[in-house]
């Protein structure tokens, strides 16, 4: 994402996302590529908390991406920084990176969350677009523990799979929600 972005005002639609995990090899990078895939208008970048800067996406999780059609080829794993206080909404992999985010950056208090609570904020937008409005809402909701991507790096063929299944269902009802105009 570009740094002269700026997030959209309150009531507008959503049309940035950054997804956050660790290293921005697996989780993170494959849930971009995705969303990019999937809502191709809307600016999408993603970054890690200790990122293996430099990194292509691991083999795995980009064979996972190669079967439903995009190719990570071309990305570059990044850290966190100031490019998160221009996104519209920030979704992590897990509640630790929520926390880290949060903290380092406390601009995006009112627009960061779980992606796993995604089914949520479809709830609190409604049948309208998306609107930073609505993830604001949306961030101040007690929502249930537990909902955290599994991390799949230097895991077996099958968890990067299961994960790769959990992400397109996620990312699937969020290019649904940013698709409304």
């Amino acid at each position: 994402m570009p740094a002269t972005t700026t997030p959209s005002p309150a009531g507008e639609p959503v049309r940035s996302v950054m997804f956050v995990c660790t290293g921005n090899v697996c989780r993170s990078a494959y849930a971009e590529h995705l969303l990019r895939h999937l809502v191709p208008d809307i600016e999408v970048s993603s970054a890690g908390t200790f990122a293996l800067v430099g990194e292509g996406m691991e083999a795995q999780m980009a064979a996972e991406l190669r079967r439903r059609g995009p190719d990570p080829s071309a990305f570059r794993a990044s850290a966190l920084d100031s490019r998160v206080l221009d996104a519209d909404l920030v979704l992590t992999m897990s509640d630790r990176q929520l926390g880290f985010v949060v903290e380092e950056y406390p601009g995006t208090a009112r627009r960061a969350g779980l992606v796993g609570h995604v089914p949520e904020l479809a709830e609190q937008a409604g049948s309208g677009p998306l609107t930073r409005e609505s993830i604001a809402a949306w961030s101040r909701l007690a929502l249930p523990r537990g909902r955290n991507v599994p991390d799949p790096y230097r895991r077996p063929a099958a968890e990067a799979a299961a994960c790769a299944d959990l992400l397109d269902d996620l990312v699937g009802q969020l290019a649904t929600l940013l698709s409304r105009t």
